[in-house]
């Protein structure tokens, strides 16, 4: 993966979803769409998460240090986390702020500035969620998937916030205009309730990795390739671990070699080593292996 190629896709994205937010809330404010206010204010969280996505692809792409020895792939998910926890705290706050704006009678909203917007906003945003999709099968980048998420959720905001104001265009002309007040704050309602789920989907992974649950996948393809390799070999035994952060696979194997094991010098472990290593797959800057081999099982006692 070409970490250039996504730090210049996440300083495009930061770009554009500043400039979105940013007509989103002139909007907003000229057409007195508390709807579209939301939209300008999710898209601002945006950029400031972009922008940390940013900091964190530079520093990923820097060699490790004394304080950080193995890399800074750690701060990935941490930044996912805040960034699905900013997704579910906007979406809780829009729901109470639609539900109230029900209970007050609903609002009325200049609906000939913000149907054009809202079409428009529709386009730009679905147009480059799916730029970055097509671009992001090269580069195979999990930041630019999660940042592509914001993207996703932004189109999908318009386009409720187009339709919406449609319908309230379509209530107005047939004399329901009474009815019209209560779509913004209805579809507010419903904005809320559609960022639900993609809060979850980058909240549940990324809290897997800060808190550093085993990954069920990598620890049983871990598991799978040793046991094979036991039957081969005729290993005494073995223990493994596993952690992931981020893309950042870091795996751990020590194995108690029999008493009597024919070895013809430290070749025939590094020997090993790689037959292992290539088991378990095309090896990369993101993965961290380590194989140990020991004659006395006390070594591999948790």
């Amino acid at each position: 993966m070409s970490n250039r190629g996504e730090q210049v896709l996440l300083k495009q994205s930061t770009i554009l979803m500043f400039a979105v937010g940013i007509a989103a809330i002139v909007t907003g404010v000229a057409s007195g769409s508390q709807s579209i206010l939301f939209d300008g204010f999710f898209s601002l969280i945006a950029t400031v998460i972009k922008v940390l996505m940013l900091i964190t692809a530079k520093l990923i792409a820097k060699e490790s240090n004394q304080r950080f020895q193995f890399g800074f792939w750690h701060l990935e998910p941490m930044v996912l986390l805040i960034e699905g926890s900013f997704l579910l705290l906007i979406a809780i706050y829009a729901f109470l702020s639609g539900v109230f704006g029900i209970i007050n009678g609903g609002r009325e909203i200049e609906l000939g500035l913000v149907i054009p917007f809202a079409a428009l906003l529709s386009v730009v945003c679905f147009g480059y969620f799916f730029y970055v999709r097509y671009r992001n099968r090269t580069l195979k980048s999990s930041l630019i998937q999660f940042d592509n998420i914001s993207w996703l959720v932004d189109a999908m905001l318009s386009i409720g916030l187009l339709v919406s104001f449609l319908t309230a265009l379509l209530l107005k002309s047939y004399g329901y205009g009474a009815w019209a007040a209560y779509v913004d704050p209805s579809i507010l309602i419903l904005l809320a309730l559609s960022m639900l789920a993609p809060a979850f989907n980058i909240l549940k992974p990324a809290l897997r990795d800060v808190l550093g649950i085993v990954p069920d996948q990598l620890d049983d393809k871990v598991r799978q390739v040793m046991d094979e390799v036991k039957a081969e070999h005729g290993f005494a035994d073995y223990v493994s671990y596993v952690q992931k952060h981020g893309r950042a696979r870091f795996i751990e194997i020590h194995v108690v070699l029999p008493v009597d094991y024919p070895l013809d010098g430290v070749a025939t472990l590094d020997e090993l080593r790689e037959q292992i290593s290539a088991k378990l797959g095309k090896p990369d800057a993101a993965r961290w292996l380590t194989i140990s081999f020991t004659g006395d099982r006390k070594w591999i006692a948790g």
